[in-house]
């Protein structure tokens, strides 16, 4: 019985009914590129761009921990803050940028007519630079504002301590006695994160309170530059004083001339009005009183003394007689003031240096306590205990009360608010952002190791089996997170010189004793503190062994960037 005829034997007569024989080796399958949608120059270019910010974030790394280990003050707290925000926006908008270039990429593969335009997909990433540096700001000042009074109070306090520690002025029981170890990378670590910890030291302030003078004292001196210094100070004041006499003594002959004037119309004057009530017998205190008015007025047609001026009032008569020769010399002889006191005529540089007017003067320069003496010269022990040495303690004992004041001062629209919000700042800030600053760096870090893994990938495609390429790229999607977890977790089991110092182990252990109360009182399911001390010793050994190549990129590849911060000499 023969075989049915098909439907391709039907469709086409003639055809062979004989079973095609399979082909003996497949069609060839188009390799599965990793990133699909993305072309390799756009990879390049992300790896470019990525590259680029870390650099500038590790540079920024560097210029933060100077930051600290130069003595903050309020301002260079600001400036490091706004490049810190704007680098952070940068970081977020680079991560935004990668998805919305894979997004846009794979639009335009599947023919979408809604494929966003590469000028909005910049836009976007332009706002939300924009956006995470308001949002920054936002956090810090929120989180600065919300702490309390009593915070603010200590961080002044703390600011002061780590002040004198930057100056090598103080020395910390159980820190390695080391004068340089400051000055080392794992030192500034400590430096930024002495502020955090100190906060966790139950009544600090009673147990600095017999040395708070001293250090204020010395902070003062700190920011006069030293007795050397203020010294250079005092001296410029002098050079003024001397200038002011070199004028004053240019113009002695002219004001001799008017003061012998004063003196001698002043005698004609008051021998002429007494000689007038002579002869009709009287004195100025013998006047009939039905008189004294007829007498007072031929006064005041030769002297202008007040209308009510008593006759026997001669140092008012003089006055007078003084107002009338000077008007009459009134821009044709000028006169030496300081501080709107006139100078007499004819003083040496010594005298005139001694004026009151000019000690007020060289006072208010100087900021010396009022009875303060200023010499013309001194030696440098004179000079230490007459001048340098009054004006720390006088200015230690006025910023004393600051540092003593109530809490209410403290607190929003108080005395001392303004001072609070500033030490909280300067307390708070240089941590968080240190802590941000690496994991931005690890992070990106390990977001460019994935991006090489993927271009290694799309340019070595075509020698790997199309059925491995998928597992590859979900393998390499890994890369960042191991990479990160493995650096993060290397560094919490490594020390350091400080990390091992019996000072760091006592505020660690009270930071954890102190968080885990607030722990505690928010109820929080999942614990705080052990998180605060892990990564508070992550950034104490990260920022010792980072900083040295931080350096280095920031002052030899980045022409020395300062990010806003020039350390004092």
């Amino acid at each position: 019985m023969s075989q049915p005829t098909t439907l391709r034997d039907a469709l086409l007569p003639g055809a062979s009914t004989a079973p095609r024989a399979r082909d003996a080796t497949p069609a060839p399958t188009a390799p599965q590129l990793p990133l699909p949608g993305l072309s390799t120059a756009t990879l390049v270019g992300l790896i470019l761009l990525t590259a680029l910010y870390l650099a500038f974030e590790l540079a920024f790394n560097a210029r933060l921990l100077d930051v600290v280990g130069g003595g903050a003050s309020a301002d260079d707290v600001h400036h490091i803050e706004i490049s810190g925000r704007l680098l952070s926006g940068i970081a977020v908008a680079l991560v935004v940028l990668q998805g919305l270039l894979t997004w846009r990429a794979r639009c335009v593969r599947l023919g979408r007519a809604a494929t966003p335009r590469m000028g909005v997909v910049l836009l976007l990433c332009g706002l939300i630079v924009g956006g995470v540096y308001l949002g920054l700001q936002q956090l810090v000042d929120g989180i600065v504002a919300s702490r309390s009074t009593e915070f603010r109070r200590q961080a002044l306090n703390i600011t002061l301590i780590q002040q004198a520690i930057v100056d090598g002025r103080v020395q910390l029981t159980g820190m390695e006695q080391d004068a340089g170890l400051y000055a080392r990378p794992e030192g500034k670590a400590f430096l930024a994160l002495f502020p955090a910890m100190a906060a966790s030291v139950q009544e600090l302030d009673r147990k600095i309170e017999h040395a708070k003078l001293t250090l204020i004292a010395e902070h003062v001196g700190h920011q006069a530059g030293g007795i050397q210094g203020y010294y250079r100070s005092y001296q410029q004041a002098m050079d003024g004083v001397a200038k002011q006499w070199r004028d004053y003594s240019k113009l002695g002959s002219a004001n001799v001339d008017v003061e012998a004037e004063v003196a001698k119309q002043h005698r004609k004057a008051w021998n002429d009005y007494l000689s007038d009530l002579g002869k009709r017998g009287w004195t100025p205190s013998t006047v009939p009183g039905a008189y004294e008015g007829r007498v007072r007025q031929s006064v005041r047609q030769r002297v202008p003394v007040p209308s009510d001026w008593d006759l026997r009032d001669e140092a008012g008569f003089r006055a007078a007689v003084d107002r009338k020769v000077r008007s009459r010399f009134h821009g044709q002889v000028p006169e030496v003031k300081v501080r709107g006191q006139r100078i007499a005529p004819g003083l040496s540089q010594a005298a005139f240096t001694a004026h009151p007017a000019v000690q007020a003067e060289l006072r208010d320069q100087l900021k010396l306590p009022a009875g303060t003496s200023v010499p013309l010269s001194t030696d440098a022990e004179g000079f230490r205990r007459q001048l340098y040495d009054p004006m720390r303690m006088a200015r230690a004992r006025t910023e004393a009360a600051k540092y003593n004041a109530p809490l209410a001062t403290f607190a929003d629209g108080g005395s001392n608010a303004a001072h609070g919000l500033d030490a909280t700042r300067a307390a708070l800030v240089p941590p968080i952002a240190l802590l941000c600053s690496l994991l931005g760096a690890i992070g990106h870090l390990g977001k460019l190791v994935y991006l090489l893994c993927k271009l290694a990938l799309r340019l070595a495609a075509r020698q790997i089996p199309a059925a491995v390429q998928p597992r590859l790229g979900g393998a390499i999607l890994l890369v960042p997170f191991v990479l990160a977890a493995g650096i993060w977790t290397t560094l919490s089991h490594m020390d350091n010189s400080v990390t091992t110092s019996e000072l760091y182990q006592t505020l660690t252990a009270q930071t954890l004793q102190r968080n885990q109360a607030d722990d505690a009182q928010q109820q929080r399911s999942l614990p705080l503190a052990p998180a605060i001390v892990n990564a508070l010793h992550v950034v104490a050994v990260g920022q010792g062994y980072a900083y040295p190549y931080n350096e280095h990129l920031r002052v030899h590849y980045l022409q020395g960037i300062t990010f806003g911060y020039r350390p004092k000499d």
